[in-house]
């Protein structure tokens, strides 16, 4: 992860360089996240710039945010508003984009499927009645979550097409896991998700859209997915689960 040290440090301290996003990105990068590493450069991109990147239309983002906000518990809901934030911020790290022969995502479609990704991405989580009365609720919340937001996009965001919308599920249902694999690749969306659930602490995100009691809340979730789902895709990931949610962010 030093790239991602890298890339908050310039984020908040200050490369103070001014940085266009390209017409387009690789549609899938390395899943092996040693080989995208050394194509990343950090530059200060300001909170503002990032709010005003254009990700489709009013109404679909609003009935995805008004999704999440009902479902999600509340301190995780803004995670997954900084998840958003910290994706698009890495794109001005110099995210492979124009690479010969792989297929290209225009950075407003990629925008938009990273805001319904990144938005969606944690509704698994729901302690609410509606969400618990779900009938995929006992599956890994990945893909319990992933279920949920293919439900929700086709009701509700009927812009996306089928392979916009097969892109953001699999990338919620993968989120957790994708980072751990050597070989193979990666939508852009699935890479920039995984990343942003990992580290979502930018000093400057997190004066808009604090912390709070995130830490106490994730690991309480993430305790209990484990303890009533031991098969769980979360009991495959070989970290220090008491550390795996910061309680500070990585810079200052």
């Amino acid at each position: 992860m030093q790239f991602l040290l890298l890339l908050l440090g310039a984020t908040i301290g200050g490369i103070n360089a001014k940085v266009a996003l390209p017409p387009t990105f690789d549609a899938y990068v390395p899943t092996n996240i040693s080989q995208l590493m050394p194509r990343l450069s950090p530059v200060y991109v300001p909170f503002a710039e990032l709010q005003a990147i254009p990700a489709g239309h009013p109404r679909e983002r609003n009935a995805s945010f008004d999704l999440a906000e009902r479902l999600v518990p509340p301190e995780s809901f803004l995670h997954s508003i900084r998840c958003y934030y910290f994706a698009l911020g890495t794109l001005y790290s110099g995210f492979p984009s124009g690479t010969p022969g792989v297929p290209q995502i225009s950075t407003t479609e990629l925008a938009t499927r990273l805001y319904h990704t990144a938005l969606l991405h944690d509704l698994g989580w729901t302690q609410s009645k509606e969400g618990l009365s779900h009938p995929a609720h006992t599956m890994s919340f990945e893909l319990f979550g992933g279920i949920r937001a293919y439900e929700h996009l086709f009701d509700k965001v009927p812009s996306l097409n089928g392979t916009e919308v097969s892109d953001i599920v699999q990338s919620i249902m993968l989120h957790t896991i994708a980072p751990q694999w050597d070989i193979g690749m990666s939508s852009a969306t699935g890479m920039l998700m995984s990343l942003s659930a990992c580290r979502d602490t930018v000093r400057e995100i997190e004066a808009a859209y604090p912390r709070g009691t995130f830490a106490a809340e994730g690991t309480a979730i993430l305790d209990s997915e484990l303890a009533r789902k031991p098969d769980c895709l979360t009991s495959h990931i070989a970290v220090d689960r008491a550390n795996l949610i910061r309680v500070d962010p990585i810079v200052e």
